[in-house]
């Protein structure tokens, strides 16, 4: 299916459309150096490729800190995603319940997430331990 042109009107293969849809992934996870892949990005990519072409139920895996911090950046790379699809003319992401959910969902289950701390709070971390 890899090597398949996704049209006979295009040159374009599957691989190809994956591929783009990968590197967007690297670079939206790039800019967060707070996330962490847990994985190497070899495997990344296969879960990701199988993310895109089995639509699974969700665990519900849910992180307050996660989804209250990225929500909307995931809502906008879903929708990016679904409009690089678009230009490529396939329907990857356009089955019944597929939503950002989805998308944040792989990101969480395969990524960490450190979260950032500021001065303050460093400090009241501290002075908490020194009175104990």
């Amino acid at each position: 299916m890899f090597s398949q042109k996704i049209s006979k009107y295009s040159e374009d293969r599957y691989c190809d459309l994956f591929d783009t849809l990968y590197g967007e992934l690297l670079v939206w996870i790039n800019e967060r150096p707070e996330i962490i892949v847990n994985v190497d990005l070899e495997t990344l990519k296969i879960y990701f490729i199988e993310f895109l072409l089995v639509h699974k139920e969700r665990n519900n895996d849910y992180n307050e800190y996660f989804v209250l911090t990225y929500s909307d950046d995931i809502v906008d790379l879903f929708i990016k995603f679904k409009e690089i699809c678009n230009s490529y003319g396939t329907n990857f992401l356009k089955e019944k319940r597929r939503t950002s959910d989805d998308l944040s969902e792989f990101i969480l289950g395969n990524a960490s997430i450190h979260e950032k701390m500021s001065e303050n709070e460093i400090m009241d971390d501290e002075n908490e331990y020194e009175y104990e």
